[in-house]
């Protein structure tokens, strides 16, 4: 798995110092995941930590579930059945 943008003119070398054994679990994942080299891995990591990983849609559709959940707009799920036409008995 490749994620190297080929553009090293933005890339800035950074300097980590980390456990043996944290660097040997890092490096056997990255060979697990495919990824050719650690820097490409460690990179994406950091990506994967530092971007938000929901749209701003699906972040702001779970802010209003909770709102919905602290406001007391919940229901039974035998009342969403039965909003939604769906029968009780049917098992599902």
């Amino acid at each position: 798995m490749s994620t190297d943008t080929g553009d090293n003119g933005d890339m800035v070398k950074l300097n980590v110092k980390v456990p043996r054994r944290l660097l040997k679990e890092l490096d056997e994942l990255a060979e697990e995941l495919n990824y050719t080299n650690r820097s490409e891995f460690i990179r994406e990591v950091l990506r994967d930590t530092t971007e938000p990983i929901l749209t701003p849609g699906a972040q702001e559709g779970i802010s209003e579930g909770y709102a919905d959940v602290a406001a007391g707009r919940t229901m039974s799920i035998s009342e969403a059945k039965n909003r939604l036409g769906i029968d009780n008995d049917s098992g599902e």
